[in-house]
C-alpha cells in the first residue's frame, strides 16, 4: 500500500461504505447485496472525493457472521443491515460451525467479486483494499456482546475456543483478499475501553490479532490495518505490537502521545475528526477539528487523515471541505509537518 502514497503529502482518506450508496441514490441493503452497485458506489465516490485509499465494504460487520449461519436484517430506508441474533449458544453449537468458503459462501464471493472489480478500474491510480471483520468482534456477534463479555470471566477456555475459530475465519477471508491483491482492513469494533478493559484486552483479544496479522502477512499481505473506533488510548501499548501497518486514533484519544508510540513501532497513524461532524457541520467546526488533529499528528510524517465512516447522509461538499482544509494545512506547512 505504501507505494501509492506520495510520501511529500498526507494522505486524505475518508471511508465510504454506506455513504456510497447514498451517492448513487439507493439504500445500504440494496447496495450490500449487490456487486454492481457496490462498484458503482465506490467508483463514484473516487471520482468525487479522489481520496487516497479505497476500502469495499458496506455492512462491514455482518458478511462473516452471515457466512456462518447469522440472520442479517435487510431494511428499507437507509439503516444499515444488522445481525439479528448470535448462533452460537454453548460449545456444542461452536463445534458444528465450519470455516466459510469465501468464494461459495454467503456475500463473501460478493464482497470480493466487488472489490477486484473496483481495483481492475482505479487500482493502477490508487491502493483498493476490502474491509473484514476482526476475530474478537466475529466472536461477540456470533455469542451475542453480553454472554461473550461473560465467557471471557467465567469459561475462558470457551471463550478462547470461539476467539481461535474467529481468527481462523480471519485468515480464510483475508486469504482470499491476498489472493486478489487487495490490501485488508481489520475491524474490531468492539474492543475498546470501557467495552472491553485492557487486562481482557490484552489476554484474549490481543494475541488473535496479533497471530491473525502475522499470518495473513507471510501469505504475502502487502498491508494488513487494524481499525478500531473509540478511545483506544489505554490499549495503544498493545496494539502497536499486533503488526498492524495502520492503526487509527479516533477522535478524542491522545493523539501525541499515540502517534509517538506509532511512530516508534513503524505504524502509519490515521488521525480523523468526528464522522457527525462530517455530517452536520458546521464547516467551521470541521476545519477546527482537522486543524486540532493535524497539529498533534501530522509532524514528522507516517499520518493520514481521515474522518472515520462517512455517514449515509453527509453532504458531500463537507467531505470536499475537510479536503480542502488538508490541502491549505499542507500547503502551510510544506507537505507532511
Amino acid at each position: 500500500m505504501g507505494g501509492f502514497f506520495n510520501r511529500d503529502k498526507i494522505p486524505f482518506v475518508p471511508v465510504v461504505y454506506e455513504h456510497a450508496a447514498a451517492l448513487i441514490g439507493v439504500t445500504p441493503s440494496k447496495m450490500a447485496r449487490s456487486a454492481e452497485l457496490i462498484v458503482k458506489g465506490q467508483l463514484r465516490a473516487y471520482e468525487l472525493y479522489g481520496h487516497d485509499l479505497i476500502t469495499v465494504g458496506i455492512d462491514i460487520y455482518n458478511v462473516e457472521a452471515e457466512a456462518l449461519g447469522c440472520p442479517v436484517q435487510y431494511f428499507d430506508d437507509e439503516a444499515i443491515p444488522a445481525i439479528a441474533g448470535p448462533i452460537v449458544s454453548c460449545p456444542a453449537d461452536l463445534a458444528r460451525l465450519r470455516v466459510p468458503d469465501p468464494e461459495h459462501d454467503g456475500r463473501l464471493p460478493l464482497l470480493l467479486d466487488a472489490a477486484s472489480r473496483v481495483r481492475e478500474v482505479i487500482g493502477s491510480e490508487v491502493a483498493v483494499g476490502a474491509a473484514m471483520v476482526g476475530p474478537f468482534t466475529l466472536a461477540a456477534l456470533l455469542r451475542g456482546y453480553e454472554n461473550f463479555i461473560l465467557d471471557l470471566l467465567t469459561a475462558p477456555d470457551f471463550a478462547g475456543a470461539l476467539l481461535d475459530f474467529a481468527a481462523e475465519v480471519g485468515l480464510a477471508v483475508g486469504t482470499a483478499m491476498i489472493k486478489r491483491g487487495l490490501s485488508i482492513s481489520i475491524n474490531e469494533s468492539w474492543i475498546t475501553p470501557p467495552l472491553l478493559s485492557p487486562e481482557l484486552y490484552q489476554r484474549f483479544a490481543f494475541p488473535r490479532e496479533k497471530g491473525l496479522i502475522a499470518s495473513l502477512k507471510a501469505a504475502g499481505a502487502a498491508s494488513v490495518g487494524l481499525i478500531s473506533g473509540g478511545n483506544t488510548t489505554p490499549i495503544v501499548d498493545w496494539l502497536v505490537q499486533t503488526g498492524s501497518s495502520i492503526l487509527m486514533a479516533d477522535y478524542g484519544t491522545d493523539l501525541v502521545a499515540y502517534k509517538a508510540k506509532a511512530r516508534a513501532a513503524g505504524i502509519v497513524l490515521r488521525g480523523s475528526i468526528q464522522a457527525r461532524v462530517v455530517e452536520t457541520g458546521p464547516k467551521e467546526l470541521i476545519a477546527a477539528q482537522a486543524r486540532e488533529v493535524l497539529a498533534k499528528g501530522a509532524p514528522g510524517g507516517g499520518f493520514i487523515l481521515g474522518c472515520g465512516v462517512v455517514p449515509y447522509g453527509a453532504p458531500p461538499e463537507n467531505v470536499l471541505y475537510l479536503k480542502q482544509v488538508l490541502a491549505a494545512y499542507m500547503a502551510e506547512h510544506g507537505g507532511i509537518a
